[in-house]
């Protein structure tokens, strides 16, 4: 087992306006890297925003957390305070959430070892035209070119990097995984009947409406067979529920809603197979630029079927407990789906295959023990 070697001289301070108990990927991995870095340095602060929400992690009070006034101006000018104060700052490395605001505050407050969580939506412009030829080419090149490193969450997003400034120095790192608190409880019963899942926001890009009408073709073909249940909430759900009514596959389908994180390793375990099918549209700033999902899916047991775009060629490892198809390619799923159905041993040993990569090559511990080795260089 690896021992992390503690560096005394060095605090770390997290700043990123995403944090529990707000919901999404970059609060969750602020909060795991809050957690996981502790070992490595002094001491670790988390500046944040006050947040609504509902999503309180299993290790929230393990972490240091200081919050900002809720309102976009008294904020930033509180942050620039507090930041300001500090004194000594060569003794700090300060881990901000995005490029903007957050990285942008800790440089005029006098920060030098700034570092960068890079995701994927905020480095595309989308449609665009300001956000293209002046909040990207401009004003974001500026500020990736003059901090310390850039940390990618994939090959994908550290492309995205690299096209906005070339100078900007930036590393791919995949995230991991809490494979303690996300692991397999064997709550599965074997009756048939495949069970499908999906987490995620419910938006256009994520492609529900994808699933659902490749589930109409298999449910002519494995009637009975498939139940897909549904967890998430977002700006998509009466339209998808409208397709879902549409195409006469409801009977099909359970919504169960935002899934807190205490509750999400038994909702994996109840299924048999997540999918998740995002889209790239270039004229979209939406993307995916890991899919952190994924590997909780993978790390429950679950095997994962997902599409080569964004960042989720870094997710999942071909017939290594998932797979990978072409985008909107539903001959692909179809043809996927089926051949589980009629192999139930082999869906079984990708989900054993699926524990062991995450075991081996994608659990938090690994993804900090890679983290600090980057941050000191």
């Amino acid at each position: 087992m690896f021992y992390p070697t503690m560096n005394s001289s060095k605090k770390l301070i997290i700043f990123s306006y995403d944090f529990p108990p707000s919901n999404g990927g970059i609060a969750r991995l602020c909060q795991e890297i809050a957690v996981g870095m502790k070992p490595y340095y002094h001491s670790v602060l988390v500046l944040t925003r006050e947040n609504d929400g509902v999503n309180m992690p299993y290790n929230l009070k393990e972490v240091e957390v200081v919050r900002l006034p809720r309102k976009r101006v008294a904020c930033e000018l509180k942050a620039i305070k507090l930041l300001s104060k500090i004194k000594g700052k060569d003794n700090y490395d300060i881990l901000c959430g995005t490029w903007h605001p957050e990285a942008v505050l800790s440089k005029i407050s006098g920060f030098r070892s700034i570092f960068i969580l890079a995701h994927g939506a905020e480095l595309t412009s989308g449609n665009s035209s300001f956000r293209k030829n002046i909040w990207l080419s401009l004003y974001a090149r500026f500020i990736l070119s003059h901090v310390k490193l850039i940390i990618a969450n994939s090959s994908f997003t550290r492309n995205l990097v690299c096209k906005i400034s070339n100078s900007a120095i930036c590393e791919g790192l995949p995230l991991g995984v809490n494979h303690n608190f996300f692991k397999p409880l064997n709550l599965k019963h074997s009756n048939g009947i495949l069970k499908i899942c999906t987490v995620s926001r419910i938006e256009d890009f994520k492609g529900h409406d994808f699933v659902a009408n490749t589930l109409l073709k298999l449910e002519k073909n494995y009637p009975g067979k498939i139940i897909w249940n549904i967890a998430g909430t977002g700006g998509y759900f009466n339209e998808l529920i409208q397709i879902i009514n549409n195409l006469r596959i409801s009977h099909l389908v359970k919504f169960h809603g935002f899934v807190k994180d205490e509750d999400l390793p038994n909702f994996y375990n109840s299924n048999d197979l997540f999918i998740l099918c995002t889209k790239d549209n270039p004229k979209d700033i939406n993307v995916e630029g890991f899919g952190l999902v994924f590997l909780e899916a993978q790390s429950c047991g679950i095997p994962v079927i997902g599409t080569r775009t964004g960042g989720i060629s870094d997710a999942i490892e071909e017939n290594k407990g998932g797979w990978l198809i072409e985008q909107n390619n539903e001959s692909d799923l179809y043809d996927l789906i089926s051949s589980l159905l009629n192999n139930r041993s082999f869906l079984n040993t990708q989900g054993l295959e699926a524990r062991k990569r995450v075991e081996e090559k994608c659990t938090w511990e690994i993804y900090c023990k890679n983290l600090s080795q980057i941050m000191k260089r």
